[in-house]
């Protein structure tokens, strides 16, 4: 990597992060029904494709760059832009309401995303062993 993709890797890790987190305030909303006799079962689609976005989005922006840091803001980007949206404007709108579908988007965002944060910034290999006999 280039001297000034390191200096813009975080700038764009950040606003990758905000991004998801705009997107994934209206995204995380979906959910499908299913009707069973009397009974139904709620299907929350866009949670599942928001966290695995937001989880593929950390790993890749963290072994493309080689540091955490990258990693670890974006996650910051997407815990702000969610908290702002959360949050009651003078309106009174939010974008995201406070039931358990929102809650769990919230939190289980904010600890996966912090396990994938946290692992190394190159992949794990093996390092060969060189057999000294043979030299």
């Amino acid at each position: 990597m280039t001297d000034a993709g390191r200096r813009l890797a975080p700038v764009a890790s950040l606003i990758a992060g905000l991004v998801i987190g705009l997107m994934g305030a209206f995204v995380q909303a979906h959910r499908s029904v299913l009707v069973l006799g009397d009974r139904y079962m709620v299907l929350p689609w866009g949670v599942v494709i928001v966290l695995a976005v937001l989880v593929v989005a950390i790993r890749g922006v963290t072994l493309g760059s080689k540091s955490r840091w990258s990693g670890w803001l974006l996650l910051a980007g997407w815990i702000a832009m969610t908290v702002f949206l959360a949050s009651e404007t003078a309106g009174g709108d939010i974008a995201i309401s406070s039931g358990f579908r929102q809650w769990a988007y919230l939190l289980v965002g904010a600890v996966i995303g912090s396990a994938v944060a946290t692992l190394p910034g190159r992949p794990l290999r093996p390092t060969p062993v060189r057999d000294l006999d043979a030299v």
